[in-house]
């Protein structure tokens, strides 16, 4: 099963890791959400998917921080080799 959710965001906690010896660490956690007013694109009915979360180590978090970069800078140097961003003449 898949779905799609329109928004994104990450914060420092609430989760926790144990470690061993005593003590705890704070794992990333990602969210992924419909805001007010998302319309689901196959219904057309309001989209109102639960949300998805999922906690990362704080290594974890950081790979995906840069691998997220990593493809901003693709796409963006692809759109530019296709000429996406010029405008009509």
């Amino acid at each position: 099963m898949s779905g799609f959710r329109y928004e994104i965001e990450a914060s420092a906690g609430p989760a926790r890791e144990g470690l061993v010896g005593g003590g705890a660490r704070l794992l990333v956690r990602v969210r992924m959400f419909d805001g007010p007013g998302v319309i689901d694109a196959l219904t057309g009915e309001p989209g109102g998917q639960p949300d998805v979360c999922c906690d990362l180590w704080p290594e974890e978090a950081r790979e995906l921080a840069f691998e997220l970069l990593a493809c901003a800078e693709h796409v963006e140097r692809q759109t530019e080799q296709a000429g996406f961003w010029e405008r009509e003449r």
